[in-house]
């Protein structure tokens, strides 16, 4: 009898060690349930927003994208109408803004600042192009200058059909065209005789003339340029000469004479009041010189009183180059920048040409070396050859240069 009530305790125990185990077992298992529920609504509320925040930066980035579509519209100078503009911009703005909601971070400072960027980047170049009125699109370049068909030349660049082009000379229209554009470009090409008028800097270097290009398109835009002064210096106003005594001395070394003089010339434009001085010198200097670069020409020619006793080869000048023909070795040529040495009937030990004593010389007296300068541009009333005359008394003895008379001027 105990054993059998022994043994249904032990039985009884038993069934409520189990119940307990599966009690806890129970309670364990729905724990779990639960922290794996909780875990697994985080991670999909994380998916959703980083999902949310991934379209956003989309969105925006295509608003942005817009927006420089409308900057590529307004660069075309209001060809698509500012309206087409303004609906692109309000496309860009409001992907942008959607953009910031989307991501909750909607900031008015943010906002305003977004919107003003955005109103520059597509609106700035409409504005610059269309609204601001500018000559920006119509160009003149390329002004130079061709010595040997003596004419100016310059380029008109834009987009637009026709180009009229204008010269003025203070103020007075001398010279027009009309060309039509060629690849956005056309050329222009002005004989420099049908629009000269008198130099346009003097002796100073100061502008006396006003020359200028006004070029307007047949898109009713317009743009002006001055001409360089050097450009439409062409006259040469002033010129001077200097001589030099040429000695010689006899194979025995026994006696020294005069056996002639050197000649040089300056021509271009320095100041009336430079002049001749004693001793064959001038008070001309390369320095005060302003050269002409042109078309002229100009001869040398030695008098005694009113008696010509020698005239030298023509000089002929185009830009800044001088040649002539020498008597004694050819063709020779030099520049106009300084004084030039004339062409001669004998060469001393340096290789210079010199003009020779019984070549001209007549006697003590007062010689005048006159130079006459022929311009090929003048002003429509001035006249195309203009003169000048410097003299030395010469007094040279026959047997020794020590006893030659002064050379003062005369």
């Amino acid at each position: 009898m105990a054993g059998l009530l022994d043994k249904a305790k032990t039985t009884e125990t038993d069934d409520k060690s189990t119940q307990s185990k599966e009690e806890k077992t129970g309670l364990l298992s729905k724990g779990t349930s639960k922290v794996v529920s909780k875990t697994t609504v985080t991670t999909t509320q994380v998916l959703v927003q980083e999902n949310s925040n991934d379209t956003a930066r989309i969105i925006g980035m295509v608003g942005w994208a817009v927006i420089l579509v409308g900057a590529i519209i307004s660069l075309q100078g209001g060809g698509f109408g500012l309206l087409v503009v303004l609906v692109v911009l309000a496309i860009g703005l409001g992907s942008i803004i959607q953009s910031q909601r989307m991501t909750g971070n909607v900031s008015q400072p943010k906002m305003i600042a977004s919107v003003i960027v955005a109103v520059i980047i597509a609106i700035g170049p409409y504005a610059a192009v269309v609204i601001v009125p500018s000559n920006a699109s119509m160009a003149v370049t390329e002004l130079t200058i061709n010595e040997a068909d003596n004419e100016i030349t310059f380029l008109v660049r834009g987009s637009f059909s026709e180009a009229s082009a204008e010269i003025f000379v203070d103020g007075v229209s001398t010279w027009s065209s009309d060309k039509e554009m060629d690849n956005d470009v056309a050329r222009f090409k002005v004989p420099i005789s049908t629009i000269f008028d008198g130099n346009a800097l003097d002796y100073r270097a100061q502008s006396v003339k006003d020359y200028k290009i006004t070029v307007s398109s047949s898109d009713a835009q317009e743009k002006s340029i001055p001409i360089d002064g050097d450009m439409m210096t062409r006259e040469v106003l002033n010129s001077a000469a200097r001589i030099t005594e040429v000695l010689k001395t006899n194979a025995g070394g026994t006696q020294t004479t005069t056996d002639g003089i050197t000649v040089e010339a300056i021509v271009g434009l320095f100041s009336p009041n430079e002049g001749s001085e004693d001793d064959g010198k001038h008070s001309m200097t390369n320095l005060a010189l302003i050269p002409v670069s042109s078309d002229y020409s100009f001869q040398v020619k030695v008098k005694k009183g009113s008696s010509v006793k020698y005239t030298m080869n023509t000089i002929s000048v185009d830009g800044l180059d001088a040649t002539w023909s020498s008597s004694m070795s050819g063709s020779q040529s030099g520049k106009t920048s300084g004084w030039l040495g004339m062409p001669g009937t004998a060469e001393n030990q340096l290789n210079t040409e010199y003009l020779q004593r019984d070549d001209f010389y007549d006697g003590d007296g007062c010689y005048t070396f006159e130079i006459t300068v022929t311009n090929a541009f003048t002003p429509s009333e001035g006249s195309s050859t203009i003169s000048s005359t410097d003299s030395w008394n010469l007094d040279w003895s026959e047997t020794d240069s020590g006893a030659n008379g002064e050379m003062t001027t005369c």
